[in-house]
């Protein structure tokens, strides 16, 4: 395994290539604990837990587990042709580390959105296979009414569908619906409510799995899951 160098750490953080990388410690903008490093080519016995670069204080994983509160009106595309995208909410280092979304949102739709640059645990949460339920939170044009409730849980047919898609679980919440799914089709929430004859004015994601919604974070906020998020995802 190849030495850890200040210039690899960075460049495992995102902070450009490992010549950009040595350019930043010359010019003086990498700290350790308070104190200018000053070697590009200084070793690590240890991957510290953070260090401090042009200001940012950084914590120094290279395995990207992220959780973003999205807004309305951004979307989940590295290529965003409409609107802002998702990846302009976070540090752009992440960008060159490879960060994905996991599943995606409509720009239409809102709510919890999991990033991450470790493409087994991207596979394994967007799996069905997996059986992590999505929930979400609906408002919808018309009242919801039983009939419809029972169409959804016994299976609706969607255009292109081989099979009916059902809903695993239906609450209602004020004036709202929560709905949960086992898969992750194209606009399912959507379809799935038009089905029965109904229409998805508003619908945010509030949980996938056992991790719900950090509503702390505020639209576009966002921070790095914990270890215990991360397992209960893999």
């Amino acid at each position: 395994m190849a030495t850890l160098t200040l210039e690899r750490l960075l460049a495992s953080m995102g902070f450009g290539s490992r010549k950009e990388a040595r350019s930043l410690v010359r010019m003086g903008l990498v700290e350790l604990d308070g104190k200018v490093l000053e070697d590009p080519f200084m070793e690590f016995k240890e991957r510290p837990e953070f260090i401090t670069v042009n200001g940012e204080e950084a914590p120094t994983v290279d395995k990207l587990y992220v959780m973003l509160y999205k807004p309305t009106d951004v979307e989940c595309s590295h290529n965003a042709r409409d609107h802002k995208s998702v990846f302009e909410l976070v540090p752009e280092r992440f960008t060159a580390m490879g960060i994905q979304s996991v599943g995606r949102l409509d720009a239409d739709s809102s709510g919890l959105l999991l990033l991450s640059n470790q493409g087994d645990f991207i596979h394994k949460v967007e799996s069905p296979k997996k059986g992590l339920l999505k929930k979400y939170r609906v408002t919808l044009a018309r009242p919801f009414t039983e009939a419809q409730k029972a169409e959804l849980l016994a299976g609706v047919m969607l255009k292109d569908e081989r099979r009916p898609v059902l809903a695993r679980e239906i609450e209602i919440d004020g004036d709202a619906v929560v709905v949960a799914i086992g898969e992750g089709l194209y606009h399912q929430v959507r379809r799935m409510f038009a089905a029965v004859g109904n229409h998805v004015e508003t619908l945010e994601r509030i949980s996938i799995g056992p991790v719900a919604l950090d509503r702390s974070l505020g639209e576009g906020g966002w921070r790095f899951l914990t270890d215990e998020e991360v397992a209960a995802l893999s």
